[in-house]
């Protein structure tokens, strides 16, 4: 065991920068544990409450998609394979990201991108952190829209949308404009740890319905698919699973606001939540494939009769999720906004809080405006998940990757073939990563262009 302080570079590999001690012991871990000796901060974020706000983070407009990605990738045994091996990296990428903000306390995901891989690594990092959690505001715009619809079917018929007030533009607008904002609002998003459980409980009700609606409902009319028909059907799959396992944005701010900021308990945190999530998903896709065959759409809830009670339940269940959860997903993009302003004019830490306030209030106004009115005239989620949902493997694999290299170059205690076995892993994470957001956004051009609107989840 040895002790270093300062910027120190030893024979074993490890760095230490400022006043930051770190403990190093190579026979510790496979990485050559590194512990952070300085005072942590403490949050005001419980295990438990932690758990609430990442599966929030994760499950909503996802879930809904899945039975639609299932049925696109080839049916549900290769859908269920894509998803188990992505669950697997998405759980080391997390925990490398956990690793890298402890070397300064980091308390955002682009925190953690300027420390390990510098100024230029950490724009890259917010322009994307940006469009990627504005397109997933803009989806959960979508999806309230979705079961405002069939909710107000349900209540007043088939002509609800003749009245102005039941119009869907109107009636997003609404739950937008008095519920959404002012949730968007506060500084922090510890808070959202009381409604993100009512998220999650939603999402576990909307998979319950599913299941049993499959043993209440028919046959499917519509044939179930149960191969692919080429090897590029296999990979359609990927951006909604990616979209749906996307919480590390969220996590490092869900780790910096833990009562207990160590690397065991937020293991005990993404544990807790992949699980959670793995279980949604798979119930959602499988039962949902095998309701409605390849004809279920993009949000398997619109495929349900409008005068289903169980159904119209489940739909105002998964109406109070996106409700909370476009919270935490705008607090993490507009930290990125608010980070490459001060950097932009170069503010001191004394004036960026000064003004803290009313520019939190104008960037979330700003951010609020438009994804609302894009949300408006987007005709569903399949359209927003195919777009962004391949960027999501840039937050998933390849920054984690990158990090990771970064890491054991100038902080791991680890031998030298383990450093070597950990920058391979790092060069396949950010490979990978690279692969699946240039194929997913082909593969949507060429859906787009040559298919039209007769793919899968057209409602």
């Amino acid at each position: 065991m040895e002790t270093v302080k300062g910027p120190v570079a030893g024979p074993d590999g490890l760095t230490a920068s400022g006043n930051t001690f770190y403990v190093a012991n190579e026979n510790t871990s496979l990485i050559g544990s590194i512990s952070v000796e300085r005072d942590r901060p403490v949050g005001k974020t419980s295990l438990l409450g932690a758990i609430f706000i990442v599966v929030n983070a994760c499950i909503g407009a996802g879930m809904l998609n899945f039975p639609a990605a299932y049925q696109g990738a080839g049916g549900i045994h290769v859908g269920i394979l894509m998803q188990c091996a992505l669950v697997l990296v998405v759980f080391g990428s997390l925990l490398i990201l956990a690793l890298c903000a402890d070397i300064r306390l980091s308390p955002s995901y682009q925190d953690v991108i300027r420390e390990m891989c510098g100024g230029i690594g950490k724009i890259l990092s917010e322009i994307m952190i940006i469009i990627y959690t504005f397109g997933s505001c803009v989806a959960y715009f979508i999806v309230i829209g979705d079961q405002l619809d069939s909710i107000l079917t349900f209540i007043h018929g088939e002509d609800f949308a003749d009245f102005w007030y039941m119009n869907r533009k109107f009636t997003i607008s609404i739950f937008a404009v008095f519920i959404i904002f002012p949730l968007c609002i506060p500084k922090n998003i510890d808070f959202l740890k009381y409604p993100s459980s009512v998220g999650v409980l939603a999402s576990f009700y909307v998979c319950a319905v599913i299941v049993v609606n499959y043993h209440i409902y028919p046959p499917p009319t519509a044939e179930i698919v149960t191969k692919p028909q080429s090897w590029m059907d296999v990979f359609s799959a990927i951006p909604a699973i990616c979209f749906g396992f996307q919480c590390h944005v969220s996590s490092v701010p869900v780790y910096s606001s833990l009562k207990k900021r160590t690397l065991g308990e937020f293991t005990k945190v993404v544990i807790g939540a992949l699980t959670i999530g793995f279980i949604a998903y798979t119930l959602a896709g499988v039962y949902g494939s095998l309701t409605f065959g390849w004809v279920v759409c993009s949000d398997v809830l619109l495929s349900y009769n409008a005068d289903d009670v169980p159904v119209t339940v489940a739909r105002c269940m998964i109406l109070c999720n996106m409700l909370t959860t476009y919270p935490v997903l705008q607090f993490c993009g507009r930290l990125a906004i608010d980070s490459m302003w001060v950097t932009s004019w170069n503010l001191s830490s004394e004036e960026a809080e000064r003004r803290a306030k009313p520019r939190r209030i104008i960037e979330t106004l700003i951010w609020f405006i438009c994804s609302l009115f894009l949300a408006l005239f987007i005709p569903n989620i399949g359209v927003v998940i195919s777009v962004i949902g391949g960027l999501a493997a840039v937050f998933i694999l390849v920054f984690p990757g990158v990090c990771l290299i970064q890491f054991v170059l100038k902080h791991s205690a680890a031998s030298i073939p383990k450093q070597r076995f950990l920058i391979a892993i790092g060069f396949i994470y950010t490979a990978l990563g690279i692969f699946i957001l240039g194929e997913s956004t082909t593969q949507s051009i060429m859906k787009d262009v040559m298919n039209g609107h007769q793919q899968s989840g057209q409602c």
